[in-house]
């Protein structure tokens, strides 16, 4: 009796852990239509950034990045239709693009070749 109940215990345990990722994975997603939309990251020599998503043209999410990021060195460093993010190391900054939020999260920090990271948005 008491190994039945165990593993119904580790079965319902499993199905509950599986629907959680999958609803998470589901989260993460862009929603449909999303490519009808822009979103942008800007930076600044200092650290600061701004941000931007769900514009309907790139030079607006551009525009409303760099002047949400509120230093006149601020500077796009992704421009994105789905989702976004930027990398950082303590030295240096770098955007990254992607269908899905983990996957922009990959580009930025591989193309930067390692560290954390600092922002991002998704459409």
């Amino acid at each position: 009796m008491t190994t039945m109940i165990t593993r119904r215990r580790r079965f319902t345990v499993a199905v509950a852990g599986a629907a959680t990722l999958t609803a998470l994975a589901a989260g993460l997603a862009p929603a449909a239509g999303a490519a009808d939309n822009y979103g942008a990251i800007a930076y600044s020599g200092n650290g600061s950034w701004g941000r931007s998503w769900d514009y309907p043209t790139r030079a607006a999410a551009e525009a409303t990045a760099v002047k949400s990021c509120g230093y006149s060195d601020c500077k796009v460093l992704t421009s994105f239709t789905q989702c976004g993010a930027v990398a950082a190391d303590g030295e240096a900054f770098q955007g990254g693009v992607g269908p899905t939020l983990i996957s922009a999260m990959k580009d930025a920090l591989s193309k930067l070749g390692g560290g954390y990271i600092d922002t991002w948005a998704c459409n």
